[in-house]
């Protein structure tokens, strides 16, 4: 891994999980338990639905905003004024995360 890749990092933690982008380079293992609820945020049609769920009742979900703004800014998805709410740039990074948990079984940003 280069050091221009980002990862988030996952943990359960007491009875609820917590996700936090850290936008470092290191990344533990994902609990099974956690990382079948991520995957279900990761499918065919919309997924808003299922962040919100998992943010809401299975996942803390925190980050710091400007390390999650940049990092999204570098996929070239979103203009900067559509990454000005932080709680919608968590959602996507939740979102990206189950894909990338989903597709390669590991979480994992790079910065293009």
């Amino acid at each position: 891994m280069t050091n221009n890749q980002k990862r988030i990092s996952m943990f359960g933690k007491g009875h609820g999980y917590k996700l936090h982008f850290e936008g470092t380079d290191c990344c533990p293992d994902v609990s099974p338990a956690l990382g079948e609820l991520l995957k279900e945020c990761s499918h065919q049609g919309q997924c808003d639905e299922d962040v919100e769920y998992f943010m809401r009742e299975e996942c803390d979900v925190t980050g710091d905003e400007k390390d999650c703004r940049d990092y999204l800014r570098g996929y070239g998805a979103w203009e900067d004024e559509d990454l000005q709410d932080h709680d919608t740039n968590l959602e996507r990074l939740v979102w990206l995360a189950a894909c990338d948990l989903k597709e390669n079984g590991e979480i994992y940003f790079c910065t293009y």
